[in-house]
């Protein structure tokens, strides 16, 4: 089969014709798990290129959720409609096990978030719009697993971890108030004790998936300052004796992107809500949330550039121009080599944060290290792999030329559906501080330690691994100078050195998996990745021959049974 006869990327399973998805998935994890988990990861690439994309379109385009203030008898009902289509893709989306799959008592071993991040991989490759509401169920979910009490994680969890669509309900968590936005310490809203449950009054200034039936709600329960009177409680929208909460959409957001998912501002007057462990720990709770949440982001750039890549690799293969196919043109190539670049450095990166994650919180091997750099790879791949959705999806647009700014394709959905990623769950100027106060705390001594481990375990090219050990060394002499700074120049700087951070680390795993790959099948592709990420900001790059182009872009863009013209 050859892969110009492939239209566009509603034709490609995008499992099976990622080459990268597929190593990463078989590397990280273990062949029981992948065996259980291969079927789903199958068909859930079928089914979203095929059956949940072209609904993502009508979505998108005319088909947004809207608000329904009333009844046609006057009474007052704050409901959301949704199209058909989109209610489908839900009913189906989760039943992909998305989220469910971790709580599976079926599975043969513990669910590691490799498994349901491939999926939400794959389905974000479709509709970030739709996987907005996902992760925000999966991080409602992680909260009660975590520190949920028994009657609350009997209640809820069984029904948020379900894929049966009669018995799943979806999660929200609602921080963002209009005096603080980033600042959560502004909360204002107020709870009130009230026998076994708690009284909420107050407004959520941006609220996603606004409508979901039992949301994480961060209330003030003291009179202490910024985050230490917050309290995190849980929200039903519906009350144990069938009534509505006492919580009201004022309004929908007319988003430029991720339409799919309604994001609102409520009004919460006296709303019931159960705390959730202790009332002084509410944003500690939260924290966690946030960083399943922050795990998606990253993962949903980064689909974004891989369906990106896919459609730019696909068009420019197709459309002729000055007597040949445009994806012969050096230009066209040295885009298209950038791209996956940068996109094999995000999953080098990513792959070490789901390891992570799952080290502490899935398996239970949680130690202070691994914590405190789990937490700096969050909000490094969140900052750059949110930026690289949206510079990716612009490149891709222009390397359809004109028609990549028509609706038509679906390259200016892409688009606008990237740009919020550097936005939710943070800035990447929050992220940039985020990372700082954990340098602050903790220092450098952990993320330094980590790469130099890693470097030790490299055999097959010492001459790279020693020039990497001297960037590490600078990089730590770096991140010192900078915690000797007055605040103003750290704040100042912090975002240089996450950049820093994210390179370096980039670097050394990319180097780490090439010799994983060398070792286990004597595949050298992965050393010309590296090389290509390090000498990426070359002034003068030199053009890659037919070989170097073929393995670096079309091997990564295919299945390696396919082959090129």
């Amino acid at each position: 089969m050859n892969y110009q006869k492939w239209g566009s990327g509603n034709e490609v399973n995008w499992f099976n014709e990622d080459p990268l998805l597929l190593r990463y998935t078989k590397r990280y994890l273990s062949d029981t798990v992948y065996s259980f988990a291969e079927p789903r990861f199958q068909q859930t690439g079928a089914w979203a290129s095929a059956r949940m994309d072209p609904r993502a379109a009508y979505t998108d385009r005319d088909g947004a959720p809207k608000l329904i203030r009333y009844n046609r008898s006057g009474e007052e009902v704050n409901q959301i409609w949704y199209n058909e289509g989109y209610l489908q893709t839900v009913r189906e989306g989760y039943g992909t096990g998305v989220v469910s799959l971790r709580y599976d008592r079926n599975a043969p071993q513990p669910i590691p978030f490799m498994v349901n991040s491939t999926l939400f991989f794959l389905l974000s490759q479709a509709e970030t719009g739709f996987t907005c509401p996902v992760i925000l169920t999966q991080s409602v979910a992680f909260v009660l697993e975590k520190f949920g009490s028994e009657q609350q994680r009997q209640q809820y969890l069984h029904r948020l971890g379900s894929h049966d669509p009669n018995l799943l309900i979806q999660g929200g968590t609602f921080l963002t108030e209009i005096q603080g936005g980033s600042d959560v310490g502004a909360t204002q809203t107020i709870a009130r004790k009230e026998k076994d449950h708690y009284l909420l009054t107050g407004e959520k200034w941006f609220a996603s998936n606004c409508d979901a039936e039992v949301s994480l709600v961060l209330a003030r329960v003291n009179q202490r300052p910024g985050t230490g009177g917050l309290g995190l409680f849980l929200v039903p929208r519906e009350l144990p004796d069938g009534k509505r909460n006492n919580i009201s959409i004022r309004r929908l957001k007319d988003k430029l992107g991720v339409r799919a998912v309604a994001s609102g501002e409520l009004i919460l007057h006296d709303a019931v809500g159960y705390l959730i462990g202790k009332a002084e720990h509410g944003f500690k709770y939260m924290a966690e949330a946030l960083n399943v949440s922050r795990l998606g982001t990253a993962l949903g750039g980064l689909a974004i550039a891989r369906r990106a890549f896919l459609e730019a690799c696909l068009y420019t293969a197709q459309r002729r121009a000055f007597g040949q196919t445009v994806f012969h043109f050096p230009l066209v190539r040295e885009a298209l080599a950038d791209l996956i670049t940068q996109i094999e450095a995000g999953w080098s990166v990513i792959a070490q944060a789901i390891t992570l994650f799952d080290e502490v919180h899935t398996f239970g091997r949680c130690t202070r290290e691994k914590q405190t750099l789990l937490r700096l790879l969050l909000s490094l791949a969140k900052y750059r792999c949110s930026e690289l959705g949206v510079t990716t999806a612009k490149e891709a647009l222009e390397l359809h030329g004109g028609n990549g700014y028509i609706e038509e394709y679906v390259t200016p959905r892409l688009l606008r559906d990237a740009i919020v990623n550097p936005i939710w769950e943070g800035t990447s100027n929050i992220q940039a501080l985020e990372i700082l106060k954990i340098l602050q705390k903790e220092g450098s001594g952990f993320f330094i330690q980590h790469l130099h481990e890693t470097l030790d375990s490299i055999t097959i090219d010492r001459p790279q691994a020693d020039q990497l050990r001297t960037q590490v060394n600078q990089l730590d002499q770096d991140l010192l100078h900078i915690l000797k700074q007055d605040p103003l120049t750290q704040n100042t700087w912090s975002k240089h050195a996450a950049n820093q951070m994210y390179d370096l680390f980039a670097s050394v795993h990319l180097l780490e998996e090439a010799q994983f790959d060398i070792v286990t099948t004597n595949d050298y592709r992965r050393t010309l990745v590296l090389h290509r990420w390090l000498n990426r900001k070359t002034h003068y790059p030199q053009p890659l021959s037919e070989e170097e182009y073929q393995s670096l872009v079309c091997f990564a863009c295919f299945h390696p049974k396919r082959r090129v013209d």
